[in-house]
């Protein structure tokens, strides 16, 4: 497929000179836009400037963004604006934040799309992976946000987890010295098999409260 001028310059928001931008491309061979080094670095110019248009001059709306991005003298700006509203499922007039990664995603590929035509691929933008444009947002500085802990999936162990957990395990890990003192104390009036049977009681309470701390302990660290 033949590309887009956008595309060849790894500049896919079409970005003029005059900047001097991370990531520029040693040569220059386009006399109107700049060149980059990668499409990250490119994606990375795009995002930058759309926080700039929030933070320097307070535009929030795909309207009023796009009416900068691409103002009528130059462009069919109401029809570009419709496009970027339909792409990213939100209202032209909707108050959006160029620092939320929630926000911010969706405009860019929008705008990738808008300037640079279909692309090959089955993407929003349809140029560029999800890959790539992560890595261009993380350049600007905004990524998405982190993924929170699965659940405890259920287990033989972890459901013994629970239980023990039920009890209370400092409750648990309290009680068992004392029982073994108690044991000290009265073993001579203690038959060998109450002794024993004691004995493993007090083992499988131990072996549930490790049990419950390891799961535990993964559980907060994120493994499942």
């Amino acid at each position: 497929m033949k590309q887009s001028r956008g595309i060849r310059n790894h500049n896919p928001g079409n970005i003029r000179h005059g900047d001097p931008w991370q990531g520029l491309a040693k040569d220059q061979p386009d006399k109107d836009f700049a060149t980059f080094a990668s499409a990250a670095y490119g994606i990375r110019a795009l995002a930058r400037t759309l926080i700039t248009y929030q933070d320097k001059y307070g535009l929030r709306t795909i309207r009023q963004i796009i009416g900068r991005w691409a103002p009528p003298k130059e462009n069919y700006t109401n029809a570009y604006v419709r496009a970027v509203a339909v792409q990213t499922g939100r209202a032209a007039n909707d108050r959006l934040d160029m620092q939320s990664y929630a926000d911010l995603r969706p405009l860019v590929e929008a705008i990738i799309r808008h300037e640079n035509t279909k692309g090959p691929l089955n993407t929003a933008n349809t140029w560029y992976d999800a890959e790539t444009i992560d890595k261009g947002l993380a350049l600007a500085g905004v990524e998405p946000p982190k993924r929170a802990a699965g659940p405890v999936p259920v287990t033989r162990e972890t459901v013994g987890a629970t239980a023990t957990a039920g009890v209370g395990i400092s409750q648990l890990a309290e009680a068992a010295p004392a029982v073994v003192d108690a044991i000290t104390r009265q073993q001579d009036s203690l038959s060998s098999g109450q002794i024993s049977r004691v004995v493993v009681g007090l083992v499988l309470v131990a072996l549930a409260v490790f049990i419950a701390w390891s799961q535990v302990s993964k559980h907060k660290a994120g493994v499942l």
